[in-house]
């Protein structure tokens, strides 16, 4: 498992301050709202509503320099033939610099973590659960964030690691494809098993909500 001390240490400081202000407003929001937890079985019809309310920000986080963009498109149920046919349960936010470790991911909501850790088609990822039992995915990452461990609660807009280009491979393995962040949302059915939805309209609702932090292109 890889991880940062310095830097992740310097950008969580710098994170931290306006994540709990949103956290707080957020809660409060809620709270107001009458909102309460809908259980491990999301209806069809409800879907939409809970992942809408539940993400607060895009996962990579704004830098100083205007030549960090990103670029995402709606590549649902593309076709992947890594590991024999199959179809993109998720959607890839590709950093317009190249350069892993560059770009500091943070949660889009709040939640548990749930796995943490190496996978060959996820390679680094991690993944939380919220209190309404959406799965939120987060992989190809370069490094995480000192600490971070399952079972750890994480808020809206935490500094959860960078963005890599890990994976296809033994652990370890980077350089298969370009620099990019897979996000995956799984919502429990009714049996219990996670069924992936789209991400897509999620992430476009939120591209310009976006945490603050001081980087930038070759840092």
């Amino acid at each position: 498992m890889r991880k940062r001390s310095g830097k992740s240490r310097l950008l969580a400081a710098a994170l931290f301050a306006a994540v709990l202000f949103n956290w707080i407003l957020a809660d409060q929001l809620r709270k107001s709202a009458g909102e309460t937890d809908t259980g491990f079985f999301i209806s069809d019809e409800s879907v939409s509503d809970t992942v809408s309310r539940e993400i607060c920000f895009f996962p990579i986080a704004a830098g100083e320099d205007s030549s960090l963009t990103f670029d995402f498109a709606d590549t649902w149920m593309a076709e992947r033939s890594y590991g024999g046919d199959r179809a993109h349960e998720g959607c890839d936010i590709i950093p317009s610099v190249d350069q892993r470790g560059l770009s500091p991911v943070v949660s889009m909501t709040e939640g548990i973590i749930e796995n943490i850790g190496w996978l060959t088609l996820a390679p680094y990822r991690n993944g939380h659960r919220s209190d309404s039992a959406v799965y939120y995915y987060y992989a190809h990452l370069e490094s995480y964030a000192e600490g971070l461990a399952v079972g750890q609660e994480v808020l809206a807009g935490a500094f959860l690691g960078f963005v890599g280009d890990s994976g296809y491979g033994d652990e370890g393995t980077t350089g298969q494809f370009v620099t990019h962040l897979h996000i995956g949302i799984y919502v429990p059915d009714e049996e219990g098993e996670d069924t992936a939805v789209n991400p897509y309209p999620y992430l476009d609702a939120v591209r310009d909500t976006r945490v603050q932090a001081k980087y930038t292109a070759g840092s």
